[in-house]
């Protein structure tokens, strides 16, 4: 008898431990699951360009360059000048990445397009680096014109660690009537 009843309590607990096993397993797949996902989301970033800030060669007050929100979608900006802003007049926007996670950032892409006659365009793509208020590091500079009059998005390599605040910087040449269009902007960890 008392065999009978050891084999009658192991049939009921294989049942009831193969339940509680594969409800732990879909668990911990879950689990699984979501924390890879949480990893994904973590790998880009999105930002807006739209706070940000035309600058000259020796401050805001010397700038050229006018900055408004576009229509269509409203979180683009429009870039353009009314008059002719060459290579060496040194002409920058600046848009503070505000919320960037700390960080490898191995990549960084610029939505824009440029409207207009031809002859304006994104002369230079930085990435600087602030902690102390009196100076910032550039960490990326990639001279490379971007011209295109397709919208189109550029990725350059980035390939550091972020360690305070990050602004991103367009160098723009600019033609009178022309405009430069920016959209997105996404770090790629």
């Amino acid at each position: 008898m008392t065999a009978a009843i050891i084999s009658f309590q192991s049939r009921l607990q294989a049942p009831l431990f193969t339940l509680i096993s594969k409800n732990m397993k879909q668990f911990f797949f879950a689990l699984a699951l979501t924390l890879s996902f949480g990893s994904l989301m973590a790998q880009n970033q999105f930002f807006s360009p739209l706070n940000a800030n035309p600058v000259g060669p020796n401050g805001p007050a010397t700038n050229k360059a006018r900055v408004v929100p576009y229509c269509c979608p409203s979180d683009a900006i429009e870039i353009s000048s009314t008059v002719a802003v060459g290579e060496n007049d040194f002409q920058w926007i600046n848009i503070p990445l505000n919320g960037i996670a700390a960080g490898q950032i191995s990549r960084l892409v610029v939505c824009y397009q440029v409207v207009g006659t031809g002859g304006s365009y994104i002369s230079q793509v930085r990435l600087a680096e602030m902690s102390a208020p009196n100076s910032a590091v550039v960490k990326v500079d990639d001279p490379t014109d971007l011209n295109s009059t397709a919208a189109t998005c550029y990725a350059t390599k980035a390939g550091y660690v972020v360690g305070g605040t990050t602004t991103l910087a367009l160098k723009v040449v600019l033609k009178p009537g022309d405009k430069i269009i920016v959209g997105g902007i996404s770090v790629i960890r």
